[in-house]
């Protein structure tokens, strides 16, 4: 499968290049997101985006709780920044003196987040009888056949057992599990709408990337929330600006934004 005609979403995104050829340990760069800049920082070899900033920009109309749930359902964690780290985002502008801590997502996780509040929750374009070959460990585990094209509401059974061929949908399928030889018990959550985002993986962990993706937006379906904000028209591609920094880590330049929001 060359291509699942993966929506790029209003920040048309791809991985930022820098000089040198390379990614260096808190290297400072600014990404554009739907119109808006934002900070991003380099740890442990990938750029990562400031979540506060993208919170109090971007999705200042949602409530910390609003975004926090957002962000578990979709399954994206927050790398916490390290002193210096911290420090360094402080000078960039992207956090307030008083700041004491700041999680970081990948570009690909913000893209997300913001796609899920702020995008269109369109389907991606799958091959005709296309299915994600999916698998939980809650209970004793289970594998499936999650149907793309029967994912037409929150409860619709898209999801066919390999065990029993039985359908389910998938916060259902989650609870359905088989006990195989080799399978081990695991203590389910407590029912939730948003669990089985967190616990339903594609099965090949070394899934292609379109397919990841794709999987990725099919769980963004269907996840509450229908606020949006009337966005600027001029916010259709993502760019990166370089921000150098010197030996003793303070900025060679500044840069000040004025957001119009």
């Amino acid at each position: 499968m060359d291509s699942l005609g993966r929506d790029s979403a209003e920040s048309g995104s791809k991985d930022a290049a820098f000089p040198g050829g390379g990614l260096k340990p808190n290297q400072v760069g600014e990404t554009v997101l739907y119109g808006i800049p934002i900070v991003s920082l380099v740890i442990d070899g990938q750029e990562r985006l400031c979540l506060a900033q993208i919170s109090n920009t971007l999705l200042k109309n949602y409530s910390y709780n609003e975004i926090h749930n957002r962000r578990v359902a979709l399954g994206i964690t927050c790398v916490q920044c390290t002193p210096v780290q911290l420090e360094i985002l402080r000078r960039a502008g992207a956090m307030p003196i008083s700041s004491r801590r700041c999680g970081m997502i990948t570009k690909r996780e913000a893209e997300r987040l913001c796609k899920s509040f702020l995008g269109a929750h369109s389907p991606p374009k799958l091959p005709e009888n296309f299915a994600f070959d999916v698998s939980h460990e809650c209970a004793w585990g289970s594998r499936g056949s999650f149907i793309p094209a029967r994912y037409n509401s929150s409860r619709a059974k898209c999801i066919k057992c390999c065990y029993c061929n039985m359908y389910f949908s998938p916060n259902k399928f989650i609870f359905h599990s088989h006990r195989t030889p080799d399978a081990k018990y695991t203590q389910p959550d407590a029912a939730n709408f948003n669990s089985w985002r967190r616990h339903l993986k594609l099965t090949d962990k070394n899934s292609p990337t379109d397919v990841a993706h794709a999987w990725e937006d099919v769980k963004a379906m269907f996840n509450g929330g229908s606020r949006k904000r009337t966005l600027p028209s001029s916010s259709s591609h993502t760019s990166t600006t370089l921000i150098l920094l010197c030996p003793q880590k303070s900025l060679i330049h500044e840069t000040v934004w004025y957001l119009t929001l």
